[in-house]
């Protein structure tokens, strides 16, 4: 493990503070630790010696997805950070090849995509990150204190440090930073601070999708060779709910995950709950899977009530010296993946603006922060306005691109152009717009419904793409 501290490339100040101890917080330090002659990261809870459960990501037990432009971002932040996720037992996979996936009423076509991303634990992938900063000389971690609230200048213009103080109460201590950084989750008090100081509160979009998910992990049973390493099986929004993964991680075990949306979601923790939501998904594939697995622990629970977005970018004032990451901005909801990959581009975001010089850095982020969540917002509140049960506004055109979306949906399944298109969107490596190129609305018009309907079981890996991933 490298242990050396990059040599700045700018010099953006003295210190900076980054509170939240979560993927957002850990990259946004790795970032800063490029500009700043010292780093402090702030963390509420007690960071555990190892790849473990710890109280503020209750979400971290469940299957997550580094998508391959926020690993891009991670490898560019930690060089070498790959090697040492498969050292670890992290596999890098196509992420067509290697999966047999149920979408729009049909079973995928699988070939070599060029595309991999990273088959590991939340757990784990935090685990090597945190130990990586941990190893970087600039860095400081202050974990069990909890930010009480910001230190500013005289005229309240400027953020100059962040409160802290024990969980619970206690001695409140100061920290001076010509930076502070909140990747402090959903829950962030950045808004009511704000308030406090006499800005203007900020204005957030919600949209209600009562998403609630079970996760458990079994051991890989002997012999068990499906002919695929993850397992998708998603519904025909919106007529269906229901959702269900099986990730392999290290450790040779599986990762299962049923769940979905509008209170879709296994009615308790318990063994027979469990199987019976497995039993009901669109395709059987997962619960026979699993129906006779030996579980390797307990069934975790999840539930989101709503997507969260605060328009920061959007506020009349807003003071120099502090940036807002990852949740804290905008939560997406879970089932679509984006929530590390988008703030690895916060953090990439932030880097640039401080190469551009420390004065005004956090105003141009703020407004790049803004136009980098368009992209993935809509991306994920698409499929969740796509019911309609759930409140939102619908952005105009909203039916036709609905229509346009299940249409492209239906391609994927037998297109490798469109399959290729879709995971290259779907993975940040292509913006959105890739998906209405010319080409692909000839295509979308003339879909083949026959060649798109569904086919009895995953098809194999097709014979002319068989290269291994």
């Amino acid at each position: 493990m490298s242990s050396s501290t990059p040599s700045p490339s700018t010099s953006a100040g003295t210190h900076a503070i980054v509170y939240g101890g979560s993927m957002a917080g850990l990259m946004s330090a790795g970032v800063l630790s490029r500009h700043f002659e010292r780093v402090t990261l702030v963390e509420r809870d007690p960071f555990p010696n190892g790849p473990m459960q710890r109280k503020g990501v209750p979400q971290a037990q469940h299957v997550h997805g580094l998508l391959t432009r926020g690993m891009d971002i991670l490898a560019d932040i930690f060089p070498g950070i790959r090697e040492e996720l498969v050292a670890a037992g992290a596999e890098f996979l196509d992420v067509v090849s290697t999966v047999a996936a149920f979408g729009a009423g049909s079973w995928r076509r699988r070939f070599h995509s060029g595309v991999s991303a990273a088959s590991v634990s939340r757990l784990m992938l935090e685990w090597v990150v945190r130990q990586r900063l941990q190893s970087l000389a600039n860095v400081h971690i202050r974990d069990e204190r909890e930010a009480v609230g910001l230190k500013t200048s005289g005229d309240r213009t400027r953020v100059t440090g962040l409160l802290l103080q024990a969980p619970g109460g206690g001695q409140e201590e100061t920290l001076e930073a010509e930076l502070v950084v909140d990747a402090s989750g959903r829950g962030s008090r950045t808004p009511q601070w704000l308030e406090a100081l006499g800005y203007p509160r900020v204005e957030e979009t919600r949209i209600h999708v009562n998403v609630g998910y079970a996760s458990r992990i079994y051991r890989k049973p002997p012999g068990f060779e499906p002919g695929w390493r993850s397992l998708a099986i998603s519904p025909e929004l919106p007529k269906q709910r229901r959702l269900g993964i099986i990730q392999g991680i290290e450790d040779n075990r599986l990762l299962v995950l049923v769940g979905g949306w509008l209170g879709e979601a296994p009615a308790s923790a318990d063994d027979a709950a469990f199987l019976e939501f497995a039993r009901g998904l669109a395709q059987p594939h997962l619960y026979e899977a699993i129906k006779n697995a030996e579980p390797l622990g307990p069934i975790h629970i999840y539930r989101f009530a709503h997507n969260q977005r605060r328009h920061y970018e959007r506020m009349p004032r807003f003071p120099e010296g502090l940036a807002v990451v990852g949740d804290a901005v905008c939560s997406f909801n879970p089932i679509y993946g984006q929530g590390m990959s988008t703030a690895a581009l916060q953090a990439e975001a932030l880097g640039e603006c401080l190469r551009s010089g420390a004065r005004g850095a956090t105003q141009r982020y703020r407004q790049r922060a803004g136009q980098l969540l368009e992209g993935p917002w809509l991306m994920a509140t698409a499929g969740d306005l796509a019911f309609p049960e759930v409140e939102g506004k619908r952005p105009p055109g909203f039916g036709l691109m609905n229509w346009y979306g299940n249409r492209f949906q239906q391609l994927v399944g037998y297109d490798e152009e469109a399959m290729r298109t879709f995971v290259r969107v779907q993975h940040m490596m292509e913006p959105p717009t890739a998906m209405f190129s010319p080409r692909m609305v000839l295509k979308v018009l003339t879909v083949r419904p026959d060649k798109a309907a569904q086919t009895p079981g995953p098809q194999p890996l097709a014979a002319s793409s068989t290269r291994a991933a």
